[in-house]
């Protein structure tokens, strides 16, 4: 696949990460996280924009390490060990209050409790899958693109000293 193909899915599932993530926290708590929301995003795809132009590897490393939060945060502790385990019929075993219980008071309803909570928990999980996604494509761009800054420029050819056979004693 090529880079820039990698660097698109990437980029892409960072924010669809993001953006669910986003949906997700401003559903269960409120208004208040919109903006937050829409920096991270933001901060994101202007890491990938200002790597893409430059190509300085600070950047790349800014952006990875921005994924691997998300990654980390939203998609793993929250999205897969909150509502991925709660799915699965297995005990909640994340430390995020208020995360054991049964129906999570949220912010925001529809048009019933039930499809509320599906809502709620489906987002998490759309979260968690999305995580993946990223965490596995920006490690592959990141990995395709670190050789290519890392690698040495080879120094220039000297030429050899040749000597004249037909001289000597």
């Amino acid at each position: 696949m090529p880079t820039t193909r990698l660097a698109l899915i990437s980029v892409t599932a960072l924010t669809a990460t993001l953006v669910a993530t986003g949906i997700h926290h401003i559903f269960r708590l409120g208004a208040g996280l919109i903006v937050p929301s829409l920096i991270a995003i933001a901060l994101g795809i202007a890491l990938w924009a200002l790597y893409s132009k430059t190509r300085r590897f600070a950047l790349l490393i800014a952006y990875g390490v921005l994924t691997a939060l998300v990654v980390f945060w939203f998609g793993f502790l929250d999205g897969f060990l909150d509502h991925v385990i709660k799915a699965a019929g297995l005990d909640n075993i994340t430390f995020l209050p208020g995360s054991e219980a049964e129906v999570i008071a949220t912010a925001m309803q529809l048009w019933s409790q039930q499809a509320s909570t599906a809502f709620y928990e489906g987002t998490g999980i759309l979260s968690a899958i999305l995580a993946l996604l990223a965490a596995v494509s920006t490690g592959a761009f990141i990995y395709r693109e670190a050789p290519r800054r890392a690698a040495p420029t080879p120094a220039p050819a000297t030429p050899t000293r040749r000597t004249n056979d037909s001289l000597a004693p």
